[in-house]
């Protein structure tokens, strides 16, 4: 519910999928965040009419789309000794189109490596690898994506993949899920905070405005899901009256790298000319 005096949210009304969908209200509500994909935001702002007539911005929100997300965890037999551990797939003819990226956890959490394991004991790499826009492959079998990865994609990217033999697996689809950063659609994506003072949005869609309060990519970014969380958490805090000493503290990015901001300064005068440079291509 919405009292139009105050701008504010006073309760919610929810289905309890616990107690078999049953309606549930939370009253006396001292702030909502959102922390919504656009799926989400289509479905709490279709259901709730207050609120769409009260926040115009979330309503242009949910003319948004999202885009297929396929994700596929693999247990090897074997260590592959990575780069990186984060990875990126681009430009495979497996994946139909799509992008992709894996990372290898073993790396990543090599402090609790037996609980990637179920507490048994680790026989070698762990991968997490996702596929965007991934319908096309989605129609695959589980275990053609499977072999997909570790035939194909993976020696591709790190031929010390090759050999390696699968001791488990799993593939998880997840249709609408992940942000559509389309062109022209970041005017329409959600601000951090609504024109209700005690809601915010949290995610990497999210508008967190120029100057000071921007962050990172404008585009998919886990850190920036992450700080818009961080930023939104600490908009409340305001608005509920505590110091800024108790509000969460933000580290401020980095200046883009000399090599990187001269490539985009010779982009953006080659594109001004309809020149698209060689990289971009």
């Amino acid at each position: 519910d919405v009292d139009d005096a105050t701008k504010k949210v006073t309760s919610i009304t929810y289905a309890d999928g616990a107690a078999g969908g049953e309606e549930k209200c939370l009253e006396n509500v001292d702030a909502v965040v959102l922390a919504l994909g656009a799926k989400g935001m289509k479905a709490v702002v279709g259901g709730s009419p207050k609120l769409a007539k009260a926040c115009p911005e979330l309503c242009k929100a949910c003319s948004l789309n999202a885009i297929d997300v396929l994700a596929c965890r693999i247990w090897l037999d074997k260590y592959v000794d990575t780069l990186e551990p984060a990875n990126v797939l681009s430009r495979f003819e497996g994946l139909l189109g799509a992008g992709g990226t894996f990372f290898m956890l073993d790396q990543l959490q090599k402090d609790d490596e037996q609980l990637l394991w179920g507490d048994e004991t680790p026989q070698g790499s762990v991968v997490a690898c996702d596929i965007y826009d991934s319908a096309a492959v989605a129609t695959m079998g589980d275990d053609e994506i499977v072999n997909l990865f570790v035939e194909e994609l993976l020696p591709a990217a790190v031929p010390e993949f090759k050999g390696a033999r699968v001791v488990d697996s799993y593939v998880k689809r997840f249709p609408g899920a992940v942000s559509w950063f389309s062109p022209g659609s970041f005017e329409k994506r959600p601000p951090l905070k609504t024109t209700l003072s005690n809601v915010v949005c949290a995610g990497d869609w999210v508008r967190m405005d120029a100057g000071s309060t921007e962050h990172g990519s404008k585009g998919l970014c886990q850190e920036r899901a992450l700080v818009s969380g961080y930023k939104a958490g600490n908009v409340l805090l305001s608005e509920l009256g505590f110091r800024d000493g108790q509000k969460h503290p933000v580290i401020p990015i980095r200046d883009d790298e000399p090599q990187f901001a001269f490539g985009q300064s010779i982009a953006k005068s080659l594109g001004g000319f309809g020149i698209q440079p060689p990289w971009l291509s």
